[in-house]
């Protein structure tokens, strides 16, 4: 992603705006108002309320208004519900199935080990589960490895001992086919698909003969993708049956062209699950499939469910949060322990009352299983923590996740820069990571995408190939729900912790990161909790340079994050701002926190950012310049900021266009030593589970 988001409809990258108005300050000081209306961009006749009625900020007393998805605290703040996080009823002790070796791998050989830890995931899952090990030594992964059974784990003998080499590369003419051989047989559903060198990589071109079948060409957000895929469907309509030659081309930024073919044979009776499928197609003749299942290329080690499966029912009635019934259309079809997912469409509607620019993404989103079915209406086993209205055409969609599945007590390491993530859990529920270290990942180290109830644990992340934007070096959850990420180290990502793209639920503590920014990056993220986290943000790995930063409404790329965001007794330093906030953001709570800021504001809020509570927090501002908390536009209405310490800055509390509801109980101090806060509990986490 580039730095960059919309000022009275001209792009300006955040670093310039940074300098900008730095330059201007160090001239002089030309009052609040001024810099609010450069930050955001508003005019005086702003209307001084948010878009939409608050619902998010509930006291304690209000009892009517508190409903299952919501939790007083200790200090009789109002918290979203983090009991159901993680894996449910914890990581077990998986027994051993079988050993690596067992099915013909060896350490220390500098021999491919994929297919015996392909086979022997499979033989432990068609076993109904357990642990294949791999013993002390170096085994080396030349292809990526998928795992599709339920309780499977993958497990060596630490992390000190067990070492994992994936070394997939892209063959030496720059072109390659990932899953055809010379000679296949291409059926109407094959996937036909090319990986490319990536460095410098422009277009790609897939061609059967002389007819071009799919093409690719760099966008913005393309990072840093080497690949293209087709299906035999587009061979067959141009080319028709018989023997005919694919070509793959690879244009580059500086003008050179390679290119890589295979002969295959088009056959549009051969049957449907070709190497297309994402699932086992055996009995199938190895002239038409390779003796192998296709591995996703998410991954090195991908664990991945079936997704979504069925049709999609609408909602009859408005889900409203805190619910556990929803009403649908027809629940024709739906069963008592089906896992759904639930969608509430980003319409025009809804993007025009957000004032969210982004072109793509998901937003409303969340996952929970059927307890009961009366009728058209359904029980759900959680509440709703956002709206899902029927305006908006919300829906439910049953989902088949992999569940129970974990990689443990090892070390990844990654030889190729190409955007496949270490460990990826898709589609999954209740798997983990536990004791692992990964070094140079190609996108992400460990990562979760469509995942609820997964734990990352007691993992170290050493550094990524590739930095330059479009989605990569993240350390978070991504359309993740209920999920937890707990005493992991970090070293040169570009964003952790982070949450993005419908995230809700999820809990990210008991973690260092070193030199990466934590963020909100996309996608209406909600209820997320980061505590007892050590920050250190920095901008040369691709980072922002904020302590914390949650993308603006304006932002084309990542479009707003939603409602009550926590941020608890964390300790953060940066370069700029220690947190920033771009805009309609409810009810966020930043509470028992120490930021430590080279030159900036505290806390920064733009464009609706409305009803937070900023409580018993330290900052310290190493400039002369800036204020404690800085509310650019007149609808940043309802703050509070209370008991606050500010050391250094400018000495004031709260500037800007935005009026906070309540000030109180806040000290300015001169520069100095600061010590951390000390809440009544270090855990609001853990004081809610032990409950």
């Amino acid at each position: 992603m580039e730095e960059r988001w919309t000022v009275r409809g001209n792009k300006v990258s955040v670093k310039m705006v940074a300098y900008t108005i730095r330059d201007l300050q160090r001239v002089l000081w030309v009052g609040v108002i001024s810099i609010a209306a450069l930050w955001a961009g508003v005019s005086a006749g702003e209307e001084q309320k948010p878009p939409w009625e608050g619902q998010y900020k509930i006291r304690a007393h209000e009892k009517e208004r508190l409903t299952a998805a919501d939790v007083v605290g200790p200090d009789g703040l109002v918290y979203p519900n983090w009991t159901r996080c993680g894996v449910q009823g914890g990581i077990g002790r998986v027994k051993i199935f079988a050993s690596i070796e067992d099915f013909g791998g060896k350490a220390n050989d500098n021999l491919d080990d994929s297919v015996a830890l392909d086979k022997a995931c499979r033989a432990a899952g068609k076993n109904g589960g357990g642990a294949v090990v791999l013993g002390a030594g170096t085994y080396y992964l030349d292809w990526p490895v998928t795992v599709r059974h339920n309780n499977v784990v993958i497990r060596g003998r630490g992390s000190n001992k067990t070492r994992l080499i994936f070394r997939y590369a892209i063959p030496k003419n720059g072109v390659g086919f990932y899953t055809l051989k010379p000679g296949s047989r291409v059926g109407k559903n094959t996937r036909i698909e090319i990986h490319c060198r990536p460095g410098g990589l422009m277009k790609m071109t897939i061609m059967a003969d002389d007819a071009v079948i799919q093409r690719w060409q760099r966008s913005m957000h393309s990072g840093n993708t080497f690949a293209c895929a087709a299906r035999g469907r587009d061979v067959i309509s141009k080319v028709g049956d018989g023997e005919h030659t694919l070509k793959g081309i690879a244009e580059y930024k500086d003008g050179s062209k390679l290119t890589g073919e295979i002969k295959v044979v088009v056959d549009s009776s051969r049957p449907s699950e070709g190497l297309d499928s994402s699932r086992p197609s055996e009995g199938l003749d190895s002239s038409f499939i390779d003796r192998r299942p296709v591995p996703s290329r998410q991954g090195a080690i991908t664990f991945e469910g079936r997704g979504w499966t069925g049709r999609k029912i609408k909602l009859a009635r408005d889900g409203k949060r805190g619910d556990l019934t929803l009403t649908l259309e027809n629940a024709k079809g739906l069963r008592v322990g089906d896992c759904l997912y639930i969608e509430g469409p980003a319409t025009a509607r809804w993007k025009k009352l957000t004032k969210n620019a982004c072109l793509w993404g998901a937003y409303r989103c969340y996952e929970v299983i059927i307890k009961k079915v009366e009728g058209n209406t359904i029980t759900i086993n959680q509440p709703l923590r956002i709206e899902f209205p029927v305006i908006d055409g919300s829906f439910v969609q049953k989902i088949v996740p992999i569940q129970r599945c974990g990689i443990e007590d090892l070390y990844i390491e990654q030889t190729e820069n190409l955007w496949i993530s270490s460990v990826m859990f898709y589609h999954a529920w209740n798997c983990w990571a536990r004791g692992v270290t990964v070094k140079m990942c190609g996108r992400f180290p460990v990562y979760g995408s469509m995942a609820k109830w997964c734990e990352i644990r007691d993992c170290i992340f050493d550094d990524a190939w590739f930095k330059g934007g479009g989605g990569t070096a993240y350390t978070g959850w991504d359309r993740c729900w209920d999920c937890l990420i707990e005493n992991v180290e970090t070293f040169k990502m570009r964003h952790g912790p982070l949450f993005q793209w419908g995230a809700s639920g999820n809990v990210i503590r008991k973690s260092v990161f070193h030199e990466s920014d934590a963020q909100w990056h996309s996608g209406w993220t909600n209820e997320n909790l980061m505590e007892q986290c050590v920050i250190t943000s920095v901008r040369g790995h691709g980072g922002y340079g904020f302590g914390m930063w949650a993308s603006p409404p304006e932002d084309k790329a990542h479009g707003p994050n939603g409602p009550r965001n926590v941020v608890y007794n964390c300790d953060v330093s940066s370069e700029k701002a220690g947190v920033w906030m771009g805009g309609m953001n409810e009810n966020w709570l930043i509470v028992y926190s120490r930021f430590v800021v080279e030159r900036g504001q505290g806390v920064f809020a733009k464009t609706a950012s409305f009803d937070h509570v900023i409580k018993d927090n330290v900052f310290v501002l190493k400039d002369k310049l800036s204020p404690m908390v800085f509310l650019a536009s007149a609808d940043c209405i309802g703050v509070e900021i209370i008991g606050n310490r500010l050391y250094g800055g400018n000495g004031r509390i709260s500037a800007g266009r935005g009026k906070p509801g309540r000030v109180e109980g806040n000290r300015a101090l001169p520069l100095g030593e600061a010590p951390k806060p000390r809440p009544a509990v270090p855990s609001i986490y853990e004081w809610q589970k032990a409950r």
